[in-house]
């Protein structure tokens, strides 16, 4: 069970961030989770958008000459306790799957925590996650997030 994930890519320019959010705010996307990585001429802005707005933002940032696109990724519901994020940790890295990047969710729901999952390999990874009593949040359910 995967959700969307944008990409955009980004100059290290001063601005460059709230341009972006602007032009998202202005058209009725509202971001749910978000990630910046940065190297030294660009940075990387990864988020998380309502499935009815995946492609009409995809396309507004293309029409406005951002670099983007749309992959999948897994968001895994995380106790939130002490050791909660290593247990998955540690079983991802038995069965010697790669975790490429994460990054947390601006929600939370009960006690868990939502963390967004790119792993090296989705498939085995949905597959130790539901060995393991570890559930993921589905698209639906981010599509009603208030």
């Amino acid at each position: 069970m995967y959700i969307h994930q944008i990409t955009v890519f980004l100059e290290n320019m001063k601005g460059t961030l709230s341009k972006l959010t602007t032009l998202l705010a202005d058209n009725g996307i509202d971001i749910l989770a978000m990630s910046i990585a940065d190297t030294s001429g660009f940075g990387l802005v990864r988020f998380i958008v309502r499935e009815k707005d995946n492609d009409a933002c995809l396309a507004l940032l293309k029409a406005n000459g951002y670099s983007a696109r749309k992959n999948h990724v897994i968001c895994a519901r995380v106790p939130n306790e002490a050791g909660g994020l290593n247990k998955i940790l540690c079983l991802l890295d038995a069965a010697g799957i790669s975790i490429e990047y994460l990054y947390s969710f601006n929600y939370s729901e009960g006690n868990n925590a939502l963390i967004i999952f790119r792993l090296s390999d989705r498939e085995a990874g949905l597959k130790i996650f539901a060995e393991n009593g570890i559930s993921v949040f589905s698209q639906t359910e981010i599509n009603s997030i208030q």
